[in-house]
């Protein structure tokens, strides 16, 4: 399976028992600065496109993490690579590669299928050896797409599980700062 670099997002890192907290600046109702950074992906992105809150402004990504830093909020830059070919990035590949760390079963960025479901199919996973790193993402894709297979294996067979978004691999890596 092909992935491409399809933008950023801002996060923070190990929020409870998630790995990741996507655009957090978006539940700070009272926080004019917040709202107005949310607003603006809001109409410039999100409504406008079917897309997963994937930006590939680089600017924008700067003021968004700026504004953050300057609230006290422990945040970092997030490339988000997929199957989906668009949004891409094209031009705009000069960022660096601060550390991999690894791949997601995602339904959008705000909701991981893997982080809220690989306890039901542990056993399956390790008898394949498919374990979860250090930040409970794969380290390949194919532990993905099996986990995939087990996912719509389960959904066939009846288990109640959240089915809204179409599960999506995601390799998930933080970019160095802007």
């Amino acid at each position: 399976m092909k992935i491409s670099k399809n933008g950023f997002v801002v996060a923070e890192l190990n929020q409870s028992s998630e790995l990741y907290k996507s655009w957090p600046l978006s539940k700070l109702y009272q926080d004019d600065g917040a709202k107005k950074l949310t607003y603006e992906a809001e109409m410039r992105w999100f409504s406008k496109y079917d897309m997963q809150h994937i930006i590939i402004e680089k600017d924008y990504i700067k003021r968004y993490s700026e504004y953050c830093k300057k609230i006290n909020l422990n945040t970092c830059i997030l490339l988000f690579e997929t199957p989906l070919m668009a949004p891409k990035i094209g031009i705009l590949d000069d960022f660096e590669i601060e550390e991999i760390l690894g791949y997601d079963c995602i339904g959008t960025v705000y909701y991981s299928y893997l982080q809220t479901e690989i306890y039901l199919f542990f056993d399956e996973l390790t008898n394949k050896n498919i374990i979860v790193n250090k930040y409970g993402l794969f380290d390949e894709i194919t532990s993905v797409q099996y986990f995939i297979e087990l996912r719509r294996q389960a959904l066939s067979n009846g288990v109640n599980l959240e089915d809204y978004w179409k599960e999506m691999p995601a390799r998930i890596s933080i970019v160095k700062s802007f």
